[in-house]
């Protein structure tokens, strides 16, 4: 059995990335025009990751390249992608994509992310790990592993904030609104480079 047929048929998500280097998942912006075209790649497939991240399990995806073609990928939540040979399965009508994933498997993706050594610091990884944590706190998950989930997206967000400081202050509202007045070091941290960087 191959590995597309294990997958759920929804949902697909649409990667596009235009000659100017702009690139989109499902027409949301991740890159902006004059970006490299391998780096545009590089971060929507990066975007998916998180999308995979929070279903627990690998997920669909379609890139649209510049030159015209259509490529259908299996996109998993470690950032390994498999192109398929064939495209992605007609969904049935009444086709519902699963719920993102339950606490537990959140918890155990942000586990894997801090834990790996080469993605550990990245914006990418500190972007999974606040929607981690949101999610955690959204289902109102252990308030233990909630907590562990916020310290771990402010410390990658930290250590990260200066490769990419566009998606630092993206996430900086979110985290200090995670963070709030239970980490008051962690959120003057923030709110200090904000303000430096503004």
């Amino acid at each position: 059995m191959a590995i597309s047929d294990t997958i759920p048929a929804v949902p697909v998500y649409t990667i596009t990335i235009a000659s100017s280097g702009a690139a989109m998942v499902d027409g949301v912006d991740v890159t902006a025009p004059g970006t490299d075209h391998q780096a545009a790649r590089l971060a929507v497939l990066a975007e998916v990751r998180i999308k995979a991240a929070m279903y627990g399990r690998p997920v669909r995806a379609t890139v649209k390249d510049v030159d015209g073609t259509s490529l259908p990928l299996i996109v998993d939540v470690d950032g390994t992608t498999t192109a398929l040979a064939h495209p992605h399965p007609v969904p049935a009508t009444d086709a519902r994509a699963a719920a993102p994933a339950d606490p537990r498997t959140l918890t155990v993706a942000a586990w894997q992310a801090v834990s790996d050594p080469e993605n550990a610091r990245t914006p990418e990884t500190a972007e999974l790990l606040t929607e981690a944590a949101e999610q955690l706190a959204a289902a109102g998950a252990d308030r233990t592993e909630t907590l562990r989930a916020i310290r771990n997206a402010h410390t990658v967000w930290h250590h990260s904030r200066d490769q990419d400081p566009e998606t630092a202050r993206e996430l900086a509202p979110r985290l200090l609104d995670l963070l709030q007045d239970s980490h008051p070091r962690r959120t003057a941290d923030v709110i200090a480079w904000v303000t430096s960087h503004t």
